[in-house]
Protein backbone atom coordinates (compact mmCIF):
# COMPACT_ATOMS: atom_id res chain seq x y z
CA UNK A 1 0.00 0.00 0.00
CA UNK A 2 1.37 3.38 -1.02
CA UNK A 3 2.10 5.89 1.72
CA UNK A 4 -0.14 8.98 1.69
CA UNK A 5 1.59 12.09 0.30
CA UNK A 6 2.45 15.05 2.48
CA UNK A 7 0.74 17.47 0.09
CA UNK A 8 -2.26 17.37 -2.21
CA UNK A 9 -2.21 20.05 -4.92
CA UNK A 10 -5.79 20.61 -6.06
CA UNK A 11 -6.42 22.10 -9.49
CA UNK A 12 -9.97 23.04 -10.45
CA UNK A 13 -10.68 23.16 -14.19
CA UNK A 14 -13.52 23.79 -16.60
CA UNK A 15 -12.93 24.21 -20.33
CA UNK A 16 -9.34 25.16 -19.54
CA UNK A 17 -7.56 23.65 -22.54
CA UNK A 18 -5.82 26.96 -23.26
CA UNK A 19 -4.37 27.22 -19.73
CA UNK A 20 -3.99 23.79 -18.15
CA UNK A 21 -0.65 22.75 -19.70
CA UNK A 22 1.34 25.55 -18.05
CA UNK A 23 -0.14 24.64 -14.67
CA UNK A 24 0.68 20.94 -15.13
CA UNK A 25 4.24 21.79 -16.18
CA UNK A 26 4.71 24.10 -13.21
CA UNK A 27 3.74 21.33 -10.78
CA UNK A 28 5.86 18.69 -12.48
CA UNK A 29 8.97 20.93 -12.35
CA UNK A 30 8.88 21.15 -8.55
CA UNK A 31 11.95 19.73 -6.83
CA UNK A 32 9.66 18.62 -3.99
CA UNK A 33 8.11 15.26 -4.89
CA UNK A 34 6.02 14.17 -1.87
CA UNK A 35 2.74 15.27 -3.41
CA UNK A 36 -0.23 14.17 -5.46
CA UNK A 37 -1.83 16.41 -8.08
CA UNK A 38 -5.61 16.10 -7.83
CA UNK A 39 -7.50 17.69 -10.71
CA UNK A 40 -11.20 18.35 -10.26
CA UNK A 41 -12.76 19.00 -13.64
CA UNK A 42 -16.33 20.19 -14.10
CA UNK A 43 -17.07 17.91 -17.09
CA UNK A 44 -15.28 20.12 -19.60
CA UNK A 45 -16.52 20.08 -23.16
CA UNK A 46 -13.17 20.99 -24.70
CA UNK A 47 -9.83 19.17 -24.75
CA UNK A 48 -8.98 19.82 -21.09
CA UNK A 49 -9.31 16.21 -19.93
CA UNK A 50 -7.50 14.85 -22.98
CA UNK A 51 -4.54 17.13 -22.27
CA UNK A 52 -4.48 16.06 -18.61
CA UNK A 53 -4.67 12.33 -19.43
CA UNK A 54 -1.87 12.66 -21.99
CA UNK A 55 0.42 14.54 -19.61
CA UNK A 56 3.39 12.56 -18.33
CA UNK A 57 3.05 12.79 -14.54
CA UNK A 58 2.11 9.69 -12.58
CA UNK A 59 1.15 11.83 -9.58
CA UNK A 60 -1.95 13.16 -11.34
CA UNK A 61 -5.43 12.00 -10.36
CA UNK A 62 -8.32 13.28 -12.47
CA UNK A 63 -11.96 13.48 -11.41
CA UNK A 64 -14.26 14.85 -14.10
CA UNK A 65 -17.96 15.30 -13.41
CA UNK A 66 -20.52 18.14 -13.31
CA UNK A 67 -20.33 20.45 -10.31
CA UNK A 68 -22.05 23.51 -8.92
CA UNK A 69 -19.25 25.99 -9.49
CA UNK A 70 -15.66 26.60 -8.51
CA UNK A 71 -16.12 26.30 -4.74
CA UNK A 72 -18.16 23.12 -5.02
CA UNK A 73 -15.23 21.75 -7.05
CA UNK A 74 -12.74 22.93 -4.42
CA UNK A 75 -14.80 21.25 -1.71
CA UNK A 76 -14.64 18.04 -3.74
CA UNK A 77 -10.87 18.46 -3.79
CA UNK A 78 -10.86 18.68 0.01
CA UNK A 79 -12.98 15.52 0.24
CA UNK A 80 -10.86 13.47 -2.17
CA UNK A 81 -7.42 14.68 -1.05
CA UNK A 82 -5.04 12.12 0.48
CA UNK A 83 -2.44 14.62 1.64
CA UNK A 84 -1.85 15.98 5.12
CA UNK A 85 -1.62 19.44 3.57
CA UNK A 86 -3.69 20.98 0.76
CA UNK A 87 -2.92 23.69 -1.77
CA UNK A 88 -5.12 25.09 -4.55
CA UNK A 89 -3.43 25.95 -7.87
CA UNK A 90 -6.10 26.42 -10.48
CA UNK A 91 -5.85 26.32 -14.27
CA UNK A 92 -3.59 29.09 -15.55
CA UNK A 93 -1.85 29.57 -12.19
CA UNK A 94 1.80 28.57 -11.79
CA UNK A 95 4.38 28.27 -9.02
CA UNK A 96 6.83 31.17 -8.82
CA UNK A 97 9.84 28.82 -9.03
CA UNK A 98 10.62 25.08 -9.13
CA UNK A 99 11.84 25.24 -5.51
CA UNK A 100 8.75 26.73 -3.83
CA UNK A 101 7.43 23.51 -2.30
CA UNK A 102 10.88 22.42 -1.13
CA UNK A 103 11.30 25.78 0.60
CA UNK A 104 7.84 25.70 2.18
CA UNK A 105 7.98 22.13 3.51
CA UNK A 106 11.34 22.38 5.24
CA UNK A 107 10.02 21.69 8.73
CA UNK A 108 8.36 25.07 9.24
CA UNK A 109 4.93 23.42 8.94
CA UNK A 110 5.35 21.77 12.33
CA UNK A 111 3.16 23.32 15.03
CA UNK A 112 1.19 25.31 12.43
CA UNK A 113 -1.94 24.53 10.43
CA UNK A 114 -1.78 27.38 7.88
CA UNK A 115 1.22 28.62 5.90
CA UNK A 116 0.75 31.70 3.74
CA UNK A 117 2.83 34.11 1.71
CA UNK A 118 2.81 36.32 -1.36
CA UNK A 119 1.51 35.96 -4.91
CA UNK A 120 2.13 37.97 -8.05
CA UNK A 121 -0.31 38.59 -10.88
CA UNK A 122 0.25 37.47 -14.45
CA UNK A 123 -1.29 38.87 -17.64
CA UNK A 124 -2.54 41.96 -15.81
CA UNK A 125 -4.59 43.95 -18.39
CA UNK A 126 -2.71 47.18 -17.62
CA UNK A 127 0.62 45.47 -18.29
CA UNK A 128 1.80 46.14 -14.73
CA UNK A 129 1.76 43.03 -12.54
CA UNK A 130 1.76 43.44 -8.78
CA UNK A 131 2.43 41.46 -5.61
CA UNK A 132 0.03 40.91 -2.71
CA UNK A 133 0.50 39.19 0.64
CA UNK A 134 1.34 40.36 4.16
CA UNK A 135 1.21 39.17 7.78
CA UNK A 136 -2.48 38.92 8.64
CA UNK A 137 -4.91 39.57 11.45
CA UNK A 138 -8.70 39.66 11.21
CA UNK A 139 -8.50 43.45 10.77
CA UNK A 140 -6.50 42.92 7.54
CA UNK A 141 -9.75 41.79 5.88
CA UNK A 142 -11.91 44.75 6.95
CA UNK A 143 -11.43 46.86 3.81
CA UNK A 144 -9.19 44.88 1.45
CA UNK A 145 -8.46 41.46 -0.02
CA UNK A 146 -5.04 41.00 1.59
CA UNK A 147 -4.22 37.45 0.48
CA UNK A 148 -5.09 35.09 -2.39
CA UNK A 149 -5.74 31.37 -2.03
CA UNK A 150 -2.77 30.67 -4.34
CA UNK A 151 -0.61 31.96 -1.50
CA UNK A 152 -1.98 29.62 1.19
CA UNK A 153 -1.20 26.05 2.30
CA UNK A 154 -3.83 24.39 4.51
CA UNK A 155 -3.40 21.53 6.96
CA UNK A 156 -6.27 19.11 6.29
CA UNK A 157 -7.44 19.50 9.90
CA UNK A 158 -8.28 23.15 9.29
CA UNK A 159 -11.23 22.15 7.12
CA UNK A 160 -12.41 19.73 9.77
CA UNK A 161 -12.31 22.53 12.34
CA UNK A 162 -13.44 25.52 10.26
CA UNK A 163 -15.64 23.72 7.73
CA UNK A 164 -15.44 23.71 3.94
CA UNK A 165 -16.08 26.61 1.58
CA UNK A 166 -19.50 28.21 2.03
CA UNK A 167 -21.37 27.75 -1.25
CA UNK A 168 -23.61 30.71 -0.45
CA UNK A 169 -20.60 32.75 -1.59
CA UNK A 170 -20.17 32.40 -5.35
CA UNK A 171 -17.15 34.68 -5.85
CA UNK A 172 -15.32 35.10 -2.53
CA UNK A 173 -15.88 31.86 -0.62
CA UNK A 174 -12.11 31.40 -0.30
CA UNK A 175 -11.78 34.80 1.33
CA UNK A 176 -14.77 34.21 3.62
CA UNK A 177 -13.15 30.94 4.74
CA UNK A 178 -9.92 32.74 5.64
CA UNK A 179 -11.91 35.30 7.65
CA UNK A 180 -13.48 32.44 9.60
CA UNK A 181 -10.02 30.99 10.16
CA UNK A 182 -8.48 34.22 11.46
CA UNK A 183 -11.42 34.71 13.78
CA UNK A 184 -10.81 31.30 15.36
CA UNK A 185 -7.24 30.04 14.91
CA UNK A 186 -5.01 33.00 14.06
CA UNK A 187 -2.19 31.86 16.34
CA UNK A 188 -1.67 28.66 14.34
CA UNK A 189 -0.76 30.42 11.10
CA UNK A 190 2.73 31.31 9.89
CA UNK A 191 3.65 33.94 7.27
CA UNK A 192 6.54 33.40 4.85
CA UNK A 193 7.96 36.39 3.01
CA UNK A 194 8.09 34.54 -0.30
CA UNK A 195 6.28 34.80 -3.64
CA UNK A 196 4.62 31.42 -3.88
CA UNK A 197 2.68 31.60 -7.13
CA UNK A 198 1.76 33.64 -10.18
CA UNK A 199 -1.99 33.80 -10.60
CA UNK A 200 -4.04 34.47 -13.69
CA UNK A 201 -5.83 37.84 -13.41
CA UNK A 202 -8.46 36.94 -16.00
CA UNK A 203 -9.76 34.36 -13.57
CA UNK A 204 -13.16 33.96 -11.96
CA UNK A 205 -13.11 36.63 -9.25
CA UNK A 206 -11.40 39.22 -11.46
CA UNK A 207 -14.13 39.18 -14.10
CA UNK A 208 -16.85 39.29 -11.43
CA UNK A 209 -15.52 42.27 -9.49
CA UNK A 210 -18.79 44.17 -9.19
CA UNK A 211 -20.63 41.10 -7.94
CA UNK A 212 -17.81 40.38 -5.49
CA UNK A 213 -18.44 43.75 -3.82
CA UNK A 214 -21.87 42.52 -2.71
CA UNK A 215 -20.22 39.50 -1.14
CA UNK A 216 -17.79 41.70 0.78
CA UNK A 217 -20.81 43.40 2.35
CA UNK A 218 -22.28 40.01 3.17
CA UNK A 219 -19.23 38.64 4.99
CA UNK A 220 -18.69 42.02 6.64
CA UNK A 221 -22.16 41.74 8.15
CA UNK A 222 -21.54 38.15 9.25
CA UNK A 223 -18.03 38.44 10.67
CA UNK A 224 -16.94 42.03 11.36
CA UNK A 225 -17.76 44.57 14.09
CA UNK A 226 -20.79 46.75 13.40
CA UNK A 227 -18.84 49.95 12.76
CA UNK A 228 -16.73 48.21 10.09
CA UNK A 229 -19.88 46.95 8.37
CA UNK A 230 -21.38 50.46 8.36
CA UNK A 231 -18.21 51.93 6.83
CA UNK A 232 -18.19 49.22 4.14
CA UNK A 233 -21.81 49.96 3.25
CA UNK A 234 -21.04 53.67 3.00
CA UNK A 235 -17.99 52.99 0.82
CA UNK A 236 -19.82 50.56 -1.48
CA UNK A 237 -21.04 53.15 -4.07
CA UNK A 238 -17.52 54.59 -4.35
CA UNK A 239 -16.05 51.14 -4.92
CA UNK A 240 -18.58 50.45 -7.68
CA UNK A 241 -17.56 53.72 -9.36
CA UNK A 242 -13.89 52.76 -9.00
CA UNK A 243 -14.46 49.40 -10.70
CA UNK A 244 -16.36 51.05 -13.55
CA UNK A 245 -13.57 53.62 -14.02
CA UNK A 246 -10.95 50.88 -14.12
CA UNK A 247 -12.96 49.02 -16.77
CA UNK A 248 -13.27 52.24 -18.78
CA UNK A 249 -9.66 53.37 -18.51
CA UNK A 250 -7.65 50.15 -18.24
CA UNK A 251 -6.50 50.22 -21.86
CA UNK A 252 -5.29 53.81 -21.76
CA UNK A 253 -1.76 55.08 -21.31
CA UNK A 254 -2.92 57.20 -18.36
CA UNK A 255 -4.12 54.14 -16.47
CA UNK A 256 -0.96 52.20 -17.25
CA UNK A 257 1.10 55.10 -15.93
CA UNK A 258 -0.96 55.11 -12.74
CA UNK A 259 -0.54 51.35 -12.28
CA UNK A 260 3.19 51.63 -12.81
CA UNK A 261 3.37 54.41 -10.20
CA UNK A 262 1.13 52.49 -7.79
CA UNK A 263 2.66 49.01 -8.13
CA UNK A 264 5.83 49.34 -10.17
Amino acid sequence: MNEAPLLTIVTVTYNAAAYISETLESVKKQTFTNYEHLIIDGASGDATCSIIRAFNNSKIRLLSEPDNGIYDAMNKGITHANGTWLYFLNAGDTFASPHILTNIFNGRQQNHNLIYGKVITKNEPSGVNYTTGQPLTLASFFYTIPVNHQGVFFHCNTFKNIGNYNLNYKILADLEWLIRYFRQQKNNAIYVDTIIAEYETVGFSYINRTRSLSETLKYSHEHFPLHITIINYLMHPLMVIKIKLIALLKGTSLFKAYRKWRFG
